[in-house]
């Protein structure tokens, strides 16, 4: 976690695995690579050889092509040279959320031993106005090991988990884990439900 997809063939020796039943792997496997795609090739140089991997896939399939296209849209201020609208990605809010929203909780049972309850509320931001710091060092306590494709940092707080994601040392994003109400007591942090099962 997150996918090894998105890593090179020479992958690091020591990814992030979690315990997963088959079919829930399986059920994410197409939007995994989706991702990996989108932001390998929005990351330009600096994905390398999963960027030329993405623009070679997204290519030679008329229905990844036209379903990546149909993320691209004008902009509407941004003006390029000519005079026209900037073609900018919008990712799809909903599609990305489920993703991000997964790669937390893997990341957080691997951290914790322990699932995040399912009653917690989650919050997706794409934070465009940020680049990641070109440095070899990042001020956050994890996930250096996995640079420069994925690295992550959380700050845990007594009303909520705020994580910060990264890919590529292009894309970065946050995803706040939130108690629900009924979590929400006194002088506690929010408790996870053990897992179970796979």
């Amino acid at each position: 976690m997150p996918p090894d997809c998105i890593y090179p063939q020479e992958k690091p020796a020591n990814l992030i695995t979690i315990p997963c039943c088959t079919d829930c792997n399986g059920a994410f496997s197409q939007l995994d690579q989706k991702m990996r795609n989108f932001f390998a090739i929005i990351a330009g140089d600096k994905s390398g050889e999963l960027g030329k991997k993405a623009q070679y896939e997204i290519l030679r399939s008329q229905k990844l092509s036209s379903d990546f296209l149909s993320y691209t849209k004008e902009h509407p201020s941004l003006i390029d040279d000519q005079g026209k609208r900037r073609l900018v990605f919008y990712f799809d809010k909903d599609e990305l959320s489920r993703w991000l929203v997964r790669v937390v909780k893997g990341l957080s049972f691997h951290r914790n031993k322990t699932r995040i309850s399912d009653s917690s509320v989650y919050e997706v931001e794409i934070l465009s106005q940020f680049m990641p710091q070109p440095s070899n060092t990042f001020p956050l306590e994890d996930g250096l090991e996995f640079r420069p494709h994925f690295v992550y940092g959380v700050v845990v707080g007594e009303a909520y988990d705020f994580w910060v994601l990264i890919f590529y040392d292009h894309l970065m994003f946050s995803v706040t884990v939130k108690p629900s109400a009924e979590q929400r007591t006194p002088n506690n942090l929010m408790q996870p439900t053990r897992c179970t099962r796979g």
